[in-house]
């Protein structure tokens, strides 16, 4: 760009490019790149373009036994730009990981660095890993106090106000810590302070346990879990929902709809749908799903919108809603030994089979976006012990 260009005017000009043009960028100049990867310059973009390209990143076994991460774009060429991704070396290196959550482009994954493949426990070290798909960057973040028998609760979202990561991991007191004031442990991580500190908030005791496997989402600078409380008079509980505030890291409790609050835990789901939550009530004898959503935030205007007739000739399970409203699915094989993942479209009754075939009960799809979060770290792991950093590429007794 001509140096007769004052450079406040090129750096309004460059807040209005794509991210992959951004990356590129970095090679034009030494000012360039200092301002595109500055906190201020990622902040501030973050927080003002809400129409980065939007993908579908899906993690499976592959019918060899082999983890597996693609994306697929989410636009009107779905389902045919599909890639599979090379993942960074802390990604690969997780044994037994799982998606805790996507947010502002980032994925956060949680599973054990193994230092012994033939060791079943301890399974070696706990370890979250933050990762953005779209500019190949990752950081590992190791998780103090976890055993491998009773894994914490997770949740994952970045705070819409600094635009820092954050990880929150919950855990229940054991019997000698009866005497603090809550049964719940919370530790929060914030990327920008590389230390895991106690939450400001703190979780009721009225919460008996957490539900999973799909009970999260991340919304809105806002976290949702499934709960389940003791109810009087009744063997089974309830069900509510759990938000963490991202920025003021205060808990709600946000209670349902006897009708959702009182079905069976294994047949609900919390979803974002059209940046909105949604609970999916799933009736598992009569291959039907219901879904509520929950407007403008208040928790006494859960409505049902809509009823799903989900395909009937073979067992599927939802997973994700795509922008426009479909729903992505895994459905097994007449065997039972592998499933496959398709886009319904619950109105028209269309399947679209994504050609993606896999181990029953490992596919998981996740929404994310296009950003520039990470683009000014290296691939780390950060070590709570000394306040370290050490390149993974390097090795870290890994």
């Amino acid at each position: 760009m001509s140096d007769h260009i004052p450079f406040e005017i090129q750096m309004e000009i460059i807040k209005r490019l794509p991210i992959r043009s951004l990356i590129r960028a970095r090679s034009v100049s030494k000012a360039w790149k200092c301002v595109i990867e500055s906190s201020d310059f990622i902040a501030e973009y973050t927080v003002h373009n809400h129409d980065q390209p939007q993908h579908l990143l899906i993690k499976y076994y592959n019918v060899y036994g082999e983890e597996t991460y693609d994306s697929i774009v989410e636009d009107d060429t779905f389902p045919q730009n599909k890639v599979s991704l090379a993942v960074p070396l802390s990604v690969d290196l997780l044994w037994n990981s799982y998606v805790v959550g996507a947010s502002c482009g980032l994925v956060c994954l949680f599973g054990f660095y193994r230092y012994d493949d033939d060791a079943e426990y301890p399974p070696g070290e706990a370890t979250a890993v933050l990762w953005n798909p779209s500019i190949r960057k990752s950081v590992a973040i190791p998780v103090p106090d976890v055993d491998g028998y009773d894994e914490p609760i997770f949740g994952f979202g970045v705070c819409p106000a600094t635009s820092d990561p954050k990880i929150v991991k919950i855990t229940e007191r054991k019997m000698k810590d009866v005497a603090c004031s809550s049964r719940w442990q919370v530790k929060v991580f914030s990327l920008s302070s590389g230390v895991w500190r106690n939450s400001f908030g703190n979780l009721s005791d009225s919460l008996a346990d957490f539900m999973g496997p799909r009970s999260q989402v991340t919304i809105r600078g806002f976290y949702y879990w499934f709960g389940v409380g003791d109810a009087i008079g009744s063997d089974t509980g309830f069900c509510f929902l759990i938000s963490f505030d991202l920025t003021s890291e205060e808990f709600r409790e946000i209670y349902l709809p006897n009708e959702l609050a009182f079905h069976d835990s294994t047949g609900l789901h919390v979803f974002n749908l059209c940046d909105s939550l949604a609970v999916l009530q799933e009736w598992l004898m009569d291959d039907i799903i219901e879904v509520w959503m929950m407007e403008n935030g208040d928790s006494k205007s859960f409505t049902k919108v809509f009823t799903i007739d989900k395909p009937s000739y073979c067992l599927s399970r939802p997973l994700e809603f795509r922008w426009n409203g479909e729903l992505m699915m895994r459905m097994e094989n007449n065997t039972g030994d592998f499933e496959g993942l398709i886009a319904y479209d619950p109105f028209s009754e269309h399947i679209n089979d994504l050609g993606i075939e896999s181990q029953c009960h490992t596919l998981a799809v996740t929404s994310y976006t296009e950003s520039l979060i990470l683009i000014n770290q290296l691939d780390t792991v950060v070590d709570d012990e000394d306040d370290e950093e050490v390149s993974v590429e390097q090795g870290r007794k890994i």
